[in-house]
């Protein structure tokens, strides 16, 4: 059977994108096959009547250092959240900022009720204390829960329920902060070093500019690949393809190769989009919802950060629902949400839902976490290798970083 290219990608998102781009650097033929009708995975970006809209709510971490390696920042024209947060509570809204970066942000942030002040000197604490901690050395570190390591940290009930779970939960999309202490350092670390950012076109600009060295004939989608045996795959529609190798870039309840019986876990979230005449906040921050047993955990207004979200000018609201909503009503789901909004932002009751998404797996659990894959995870036999971030942590450097580590791994192999 004739070979189709040396090396067959499955799965178009940033992981399977990574690996053809090195692995074409390295003078190897790729062919790249995708489910859907676009690239990106669970990093996309749709438009809808004027508005730019990301499958789930998102930031791009600047300090993210795959991502260093690979992008072109300026091509993405990144624009930026400010450091720190609005909290929402039943006194109100307050402004937590980080005055080490925005020294207009202190007075704000020492009158602010959502820490006390011993809880904004640990976290000064804390941030020096991670910016002398290389990566290596976190992911090394004992695994304990998020909620564990903040305690032994010392931080009071008030900064943990009014800013830590909201804002980690919003991240991790799990609120009990189960996910691993290294997860939390991990990140921490990213956003203290670096930018919370958008391109200005959206967060699938970032896919799109590492699909950029592949070809119309090189990319294919609506392949949903069913069987993959050593070299040679097979689509649901009959299909096949052939090559030297094969890689597995999607996240494993896509996965054409079963492992095992063992039940992946994963978090879900929703995330519901409204338009307005007036943006609810001009502050270029994500808010947090700090109260109990509420529906929607973080508030972004896009076109805040990036004029592009927005054809018209209306204000572009991202809300984002932690869990599986799915199963819920639409209407009565939307109508939830503004009840519980309008507390804060009472013109909430004029807001224009424009879009809803519910992505099942939205991100892998992160109860224990790694910055390498375990021995022979990439490898699953001679011809066939895997790659994605679940096999370390899930975060877009993890995502980059698995792929360039089986590219690197299947050059080596065909040397």
């Amino acid at each position: 059977m004739k070979k189709d290219a040396d090396v067959i990608i499955i799965g178009a998102g940033l992981a399977g994108l990574t690996a053809a781009k090195l692995l074409k650097a390295a003078g190897k033929s790729v062919l790249v096959l995708e489910a859907s009708d676009g690239v990106g995975g669970r990093v996309r970006t749709d438009e809808k009547d004027g508005f730019l809209l990301d499958r789930g709510f998102q930031v791009f971490l600047t300090a993210y250092p795959e991502a260093k390696n690979l992008l072109d920042y300026a091509a993405l024209d990144l624009r930026t959240f400010d450091p720190g947060a609005l909290i929402m509570s039943r006194d109100g809204i307050t402004k937590l900022g980080d005055p080490l970066r925005q020294p207009a942000t202190l007075l704000s942030t020492l009158f602010s009720s959502a820490a006390t002040f011993s809880d904004k000197m640990r976290m000064l604490r804390l941030k020096l204390k991670l910016g002398k901690k290389s990566i290596e050395e976190i992911f090394r570190d004992e695994e304990i829960t998020t909620t564990e390591y903040l305690k032994r940290a010392g931080f009071s009930g008030t900064i943990m329920n009014r800013f830590f779970r909201p804002f980690m939960t919003g991240i991790f999309l799990e609120e009990q902060l189960s996910t691993s202490s290294r997860m939390f350092e991990f990140v921490f670390k990213m956003f203290s070093e670096g930018d919370a950012a958008i391109p200005a076109k959206g967060m699938g600009m970032i896919p799109k500019q590492l699909a950029e060295c592949l070809s119309a004939n090189e990319l294919l989608f609506y392949q949903n690949v069913s069987a993959v045996d050593e070299g040679l795959v097979t689509t649901a529609s009959g299909a096949t393809y052939q090559a030297d190798f094969v890689l597995i870039a999607t996240d494993p309840l896509r996965s054409p190769i079963r492992y095992g019986n063992t039940a992946v876990k994963f978090h879900s979230v929703s995330n519901m989009y409204f338009t307005a005449k007036q943006r609810p906040f001009e502050e270029r921050l994500i808010a947090l919802n700090a109260l109990a047993g509420k529906l929607v955990n973080n508030v972004a207004v896009m076109d805040s950060i990036s004029s592009a979200y927005s054809k018209n000018g209306d204000a572009l609201i991202s809300l984002s629902l932690i869990g599986d909503h799915s199963e819920a009503n639409e209407k009565d789901l939307q109508e939830e949400v503004i009840a519980e909004l309008k507390f804060w932002y009472p013109d909430a009751v004029n807001w224009k839902h424009l879009k809803t998404y519910h992505i099942n797996y939205a991100l892998p659990n992160d109860d224990h976490v790694s910055n390498e894959p375990e021995p022979n995870a990439i490898r699953l036999n001679a011809q066939c290798f895997v790659c994605g971030d679940y096999l370390m942590n899930g975060s877009i450097n993890a995502a980059m970083k698995s792929g360039r580590l089986a590219a690197e791994a299947i050059i080596n192999t065909m040397r």
